[in-house]
């Protein structure tokens, strides 16, 4: 399918990571409401993960659109969440565990009978005050590592407000994504390193410095 933004699109297979760069919360259901409205017609099951606000606006964008959410959320193929305790360990974020949480859900949505996932997720109201930098992109470079690399049935777009975030980290988020969204703006990136490679070079680079760092 195309993942669209302001009339532009880019093609996007299973397996796709996509990362959107946000300074107002308003534009992750102005990207998101249509890759989950495409999902549940062709028989995805769809996840939406932010703030109570963000996910009653979401919930508001697809009905706009002609879905119906009630009956979705009855017969298992869409799933609001609103409350990120399930998704943190001890209410401290812990990249691996998040991870395993998506491929529990591709799993069961699997067992459930449906094609596949979308997964849609505010990471600035997840990690907000429980995640390191670092913590973010060893998520990140796993993610790309399990999805990209394994073709698997998901499509994962992750959201971050880029006022939020440390200028060298939005430079290595954008690495470890070969499709970004930045304002109205959707692109693929150029400068993409996929997991292995971002991995070697971390390590190159701390070989050069004398030391290792576990990463």
């Amino acid at each position: 399918m195309d993942l669209s933004v302001e009339g532009k699109s880019e093609r996007i297979p299973p397996g796709s990571h996509i990362l959107q760069l946000y300074n107002k919360v308003s534009e992750i259901s102005g990207v998101t409401a249509r890759l989950i409205e495409v999902g549940l017609s062709s028989s995805e099951k769809c996840l939406f993960a932010g703030a109570p606000s963000s996910v009653q606006e979401m919930e508001q964008a697809l009905t706009k659109s002609g879905i119906d959410c009630a009956a979705a959320q009855e017969a298992g193929q869409l799933v609001f969440l609103s409350e990120r305790d399930s998704l943190l360990v001890n209410k401290h974020f812990d990249p691996y565990h998040l991870l395993s949480t998506h491929q529990t859900f591709i799993a069961q949505a699997l067992r459930e009978g449906w094609k596949a996932v979308r997964i849609s997720m505010d990471m600035t109201w997840l990690t907000s005050d429980v995640a390191t930098p670092e913590q973010v992109l060893k998520y990140e470079a796993a993610s790309d590592a399990v999805f990209t690399f394994q073709n698997a049935p998901i499509i994962a777009l992750m959201h971050y407000d880029y006022s939020k975030l440390p200028g060298a980290l939005v430079v290595e988020m954008l690495k470890l994504h070969p499709i970004a969204v930045v304002g109205k703006f959707i692109k693929r990136n150029p400068y993409y390193l996929n997991s292995e490679q971002y991995l070697l070079k971390i390590l190159r680079g701390n070989r050069e410095k004398g030391h290792v760092v576990a990463v």
